[in-house]
């Protein structure tokens, strides 16, 4: 007959062993366990954070109009370039009695101010009195009261019959914007802005305030919406609109039969036939792989949290070893000691990951920013929206950090079910940490291997998004392998901290070191991984800086830089009319310029952008390319007969190389270009094919340009230059060829923002770690505390001791992470940056990062292993478990 399970027998086991094997440690250790809960939630906290900050930067991205109207059902746009309003004919013709609304809208860049506020608006125009009929919300309701204020709407764009207020229709100096807007531009309905649409100047009227609506996204803040026919006339874009959204008045076959018709039409005409969603997330995949880069850095934190509470979990083992022994003598089962622990491990988990939720929505309120003004610099134009925290992101968040703690504590619970009662009893409170932590030759397997992984392509998920699982993989396997061959770095540093006579606390802790632990090791190797990642961020931010420095100096040789008014963002449409820069050009000391039309076309799937170009006369002041692959002839004059020049990124996201075509769409057809050569570009990840700008205006019918490079004439002052071309052209941004480098520099600090903070985080939660061990260990030693302050050493003496010994385990976190930040460093540079972003980076090691990060960890560590030290030279030996 076989005999019961203690636990069958008692049911209540598991809450004796609960309160007195866990809770009972927690209330006398409070500050321990808080700790803890602590560190796990501000790993949760980073994850989460980052999370919500890269929804809420590019939620901002929208159909400008999908707030007004409500979202359509299929959106018709061209491939490149606008439509010709008579489109509309041939559709009405296509549906013929089919019940199918169309929508056209014209969409435009603008801008708010000069070169200093450099404020980017977006104009939308539309048929505010189809709007107002389509919809029946607060939205509608107020452009029909604004309309029917102004008396009926009899086409008079100057005033109303009866009313002292302007007619909305038609008139070209009436807009809307939403409270947004309002709010942070302090206006209000009567309010008059001075304003550049594209490149022409108008003195707007906000004839009112749009509420948000309901449960739909709020009103973009830099929107501003106009009738349709005025902003045509407005913005000189007589009869062309940018899109037609389709709306289906009901369901069923009706709507299949139109867009089944709609979809013949488009294929036949060379346009594109989508739904809003579709849309959105065409253009949001741009920045995918920033996105999921950052979210992988963001788990940094959450990495060194574990390995944190492993060795907290660990530690609370080695302590309690004594009861387990007497548990498991008294019948306990292994089972229900490893159940036990990784009870304590979820609870903990728990309570981190609730905080984590807490902390990481006000955490990510200061990071939207920073994300939001890259994705404008590098991808495409979006406005920050309040950052929100969904009930799945938080259950989410939860249940990560709760399977981050029980991974953590799962070899402790193992370790604590599987010791032999009286092994335990005799081993007492040494021991600890991993075992694979001791076996060098596991660590050198790691480093190799991690260097094989590297060759491992990289996936492609549906729709292009790029994922460089190789590159995460070798710097996973680098990150451990470091960890374990850093043990070897003990002995070593206890002689180099033993060396000499005289203070005996010194050698104590030296002797410490010698005599190194599982513990020991298992903090340094937690220290080692934030240090390691962090030293490699900064290597890959020092070789991107030196990189963009020598490209900025070999880009620009020009001595002023002219471009359309509006902020410095890939996404900024504004251009500068043909009349207006052949102006500009003949203004007294000028010599010449370089000129760059940009179009924005969608090729395969994928924005990208087509430049016109042309370049100075002499072949001595033009612009000069960082090339990648040389073209057979590097002169400019070579791209009038027809080939092309493409950026690295297109280069490697579309697998094209030098004598390879490209069908590019363009309002005139598809036009084939042959690559000729491939250079750098840092401006943009959505790629760039460069061609002479006589093409760009034949093929879109567009003599504007983008951006001028000044060259001035032989002794002119570029100062004075400059002043001519503001007090002529006031709406233009100029800078001279110093600022614009200053700018390009910013910038790109502000794009790395986010990263600094994530490698503080984690160097902080290290740190925290160390003072964890640290409180472990002297809590084991007490006996040899006790022995110490008998023969006379002080608080102040064991303090010091402490602090040696931190410094110590400091000093080999240090060692083995900078050693391995110098791999990850290569693979972030040569593996993962090339495959996500298609950018070539020449490596850099920035020492005096280096100095400042090995400076300020062993500060910070020496101040908390002595303030542990201090507070801990107080144990009594014979204090009770």
């Amino acid at each position: 007959m076989s005999q019961e399970s203690p636990s069958r027998q008692n049911p209540s086991i598991g809450g004796v062993l609960w309160s007195r094997l866990i809770l009972r440690h927690w209330r006398r250790e409070p500050a321990l366990t808080l700790t803890l809960a602590g560190i796990l939630a501000l790993g949760v906290a980073v994850f989460l954070a980052v999370r919500l900050a890269n929804k809420a930067a590019v939620s901002g991205f929208g159909l400008f109009t999908e707030s007004i109207s409500g979202e359509s059902d299929l959106l018709l746009r061209p491939g490149s370039g606008m439509l010709d309003a008579a489109i509309l004919r041939d559709l009405r013709k296509i549906s013929a009695e089919l019940p199918v609304d169309y929508f056209p809208v014209l969409e435009l860049s603008g801008a708010k101010g000069g070169e200093e506020e450099a404020d980017l608006l977006r104009f939308v125009g539309v048929d505010l009195v189809a709007i107002g009929n389509a919809i029946g919300n607060a939205i509608g309701n107020a452009i029909g009261n604004a309309i029917s204020q102004s008396g009926k709407a009899s086409g008079n764009p100057v005033m109303a019959p009866d009313e002292s207020e302007p007619n909305p229709l038609g008139a070209t100096d009436a807009c809307f914007v939403g409270e947004a807007f309002a709010r942070v531009r302090g206006v209000k309905k009567g309010s008059r802005l001075r304003v550049w649409i594209q490149d022409r100047s108008a003195d707007l009227r906000i004839a009112g305030i749009l509420p948000d609506p309901a449960n739909r996204p709020a009103i973009p803040e830099n929107l501003l919406l106009m009738d349709l026919p005025a902003l045509q006339r407005a913005s000189g874009e007589a009869r062309r609109i940018s899109r037609i959204e389709i709306r289906f008045p009901g369901e069923g076959g009706t709507r299949t039969e139109v867009t089944r018709r709609l979809a013949d039409f488009s294929q036949q005409c060379g346009l594109i036939l989508e739904t809003p969603e579709d849309r959105k997330s065409s253009v949001t995949r741009m920045s995918a792989a920033f996105r999921l880069n950052l979210t992988i850095l963001s788990g940094l934190a959450l990495l060194v949290g574990i390995y944190l509470i492993f060795q907290a979990l660990e530690a609370a083992v080695t302590k309690r070893r004594g009861e387990i022994a007497i548990l498991r003598s008294l019948g306990v089962t292994p089972e229900q000691i490893r159940r036990t622990w990784l009870t304590e491990a979820a609870a903990l988990g728990l309570a981190g990951g609730i905080l984590g939720i807490l902390l990481g929505r006000l955490l990510a309120e200061g990071l939207v920013g920073g994300i939001a003004a890259t994705v404008n610099t590098l991808y495409y134009e979006t406005t920050t929206s309040a950052v929100s925290l969904h009930p799945g992101e938080a259950a989410f968040s939860l249940l990560f950090g709760i399977v981050a703690s029980l991974v953590a504590g799962w070899v402790p619970a193992r370790e604590a079910s599987l010791t032999p009662p009286s092994q335990a009893m005799r081993q007492g409170a040494q021991g600890g940490g991993l075992i694979w932590l001791r076996r060098w030759p596991l660590g050198v397997f790691l480093l190799v291997l991690a260097f094989f992984v590297t060759r491992f392509p990289a996936l492609t998920f549906s729709g292009g998004t790029i994922f460089p699982l190789g590159g995460y993989l070798a710097a996973l396997l680098a990150v451990l392998g470091g960890s374990v061959l850093l043990g070897a770095l003990f002995r070593p540093l206890s002689r180099l901290i033993g060396w000499g006579r005289g203070d005996a606390m010194r050698r104590y802790a030296a002797s410490r070191l010698a005599a190194v632990g599982g513990r020991h090791r298992l903090t340094a190797a937690g220290l080692s991984v934030a240090i390691g990642m962090s030293a490699a961020m900064a290597i890959l931010v020092a070789s991107f800086e030196k990189t963009l420095t020598s490209w900025i100096e070999q880009l620009l040789k020009a001595d002023l830089y002219i471009a359309a008014p509006g902020a410095p963002s890939v996404a900024n449409g504004n251009t500068i009319s043909e009349v207006d820069w052949r102006a500009l050009l003949e203004l007294p000391g000028i010599d010449g310029a370089d000129t760059l039309q940009r179009q924005s076309v969608t090729y395969e799937g994928r924005d990208l952008l087509i430049g016109g170009t042309t370049y100075h006369d002499d072949p001595a002041r033009h612009l000069q390319l960082l090339w990648i692959d040389v073209p057979e002839k590097a002169d400019p004059a070579s791209l009038d007969d027809g080939g092309a020049w493409v950026s690295e990124p297109f280069a490697r996201r579309f697998r094209k190389a030098i004598g390879d075509v490209v069908t590019l769409p363009t309002p005139a057809g598809i036009k084939e270009v042959e690559v000729e050569g491939i250079y750098a570009d840092y401006g943009n990840e959505a790629g760039t094919v460069l061609v002479a700008r006589r093409f760009t205006e034949d093929w879109f019918g567009d003599g504007s340009v983008s951006n001028l490079a000044i060259y001035t004439s032989p002794g002119a002052d570029p100062e004075i230059v400059l002043e001519r071309v503001r007090e002529r052209f006031p709406a233009l941004v100029a800078r001279t060829n110093q600022r614009l480098r200053e700018e390009s520099i910013r910038i790109f600090h502000q794009t790395f923002a986010v990263t600094y903070a994530l490698e503080a985080i984690a160097v902080i939660i290290a740190v925290a770690g160390l003072g964890l061990a640290l409180a472990g260990l002297l809590l084991e030693r007490r006996n040899e505390l006790s022995t110490l302050r008998a023969i006379g050493a002080t608080r102040r003496d064991i303090a010091r001791a402490a602090m040696w010994e931190g410094l110590g385990i400091a000093l080999a976190g240090l060692c083995g992470g900078l050693a391995v930040s110098f791999f990850l460093g290569w693979i972030l540079i040569g593996v993962i940056n090339p495959q996500s972003f298609g950018w070539t980076l020449r490596y850099a090691v920035p020492w005096g990062t280096f100095v400042f990060l090995i400076g300020i960890t062993l500060a910070t560590s020496a101040l908390v292993a002595w303030a542990v030290g201090f507070r801990n030279a107080n144990l009594k030996s014979d204090r009770e478990e």
